[in-house]
């Protein structure tokens, strides 16, 4: 059972979690409530989704995981997991940072860039400002962080959908209750700290989806 858990809390890493939700939403039918067929990032051509997808992964996944990966490696962190709270601070700045760049190559790229994948990027660096704020004091769940993110990001496409598999919704929620348990099974986190961060990343990415100007 433990071995299950450990891999269950790997494949929902924060860092995968971003990129789920993009190839939920590329690749899942949907149609927009307007007139505008381009609203639905489903029926974008290909290359174009491949080109998102390209920049979440270097953004979110690859960059921040090399960078832990030499944190390790220099002895800043003990730990890949960063289950020391004094050493968060540090590895979530780098994520902030990241995000933050995500957002600016995707502001003045050429080309279109949708809306809401820059507001996920703004909902991202927010939830990881907060989170490196909250860790000066209490230790949030970022396993909680990123599974809210990813609820929050496909609930709030959801409702600008006329037409959208529900089913995917209730399968992000379903997967958030089987890492979030998993994470306490393993004496990661208590109650508390999986639902705050699980709070912080699902109203990050509502709020900023929500507020972004169109």
């Amino acid at each position: 059972m433990r071995l299950l858990a450990e891999i269950v809390s790997w494949i929902f890493l924060p860092l995968f979690t971003p990129v789920y939700a993009l190839l939920g939403v590329l690749y899942i039918p949907s149609t927009p409530k307007t007139f505008l067929l381009w609203d639905s990032l489903y029926h974008y051509p290909e290359t174009l989704k491949v080109s998102f997808i390209s920049l979440f992964l270097i953004f979110t996944t690859i960059a921040p995981g090399l960078s832990l990966i030499m944190l390790k490696v220099n002895r800043t962190i003990s730990s890949l997991s960063l289950d020391n709270k004094e050493e968060r601070g540090f590895p979530i700045s780098i994520m902030i940072f990241y995000c933050v760049v995500l957002y600016g190559v995707m502001t003045y790229q050429e080309g279109y860039i949708p809306t809401i994948l820059k507001a996920m990027a703004i909902g991202g660096a927010i939830s990881s400002l907060l989170a490196f704020i909250i860790t000066k004091a209490y230790k949030v769940s970022l396993h909680g962080m990123g599974m809210g993110a990813l609820c929050g990001f496909i609930f709030s496409y959801f409702l600008e959908m006329e037409f959208f598999y529900a089913e995917l919704l209730y399968l992000c929620i379903l997967l958030s209750a089987l890492t979030l348990s998993c994470r306490f099974y393993l004496n990661k986190h208590s109650l508390e700290q999986l639902f705050l961060g699980y709070g912080i990343g699902f109203g990050c990415q509502f709020l900023s989806i929500y507020f972004y100007p169109c």
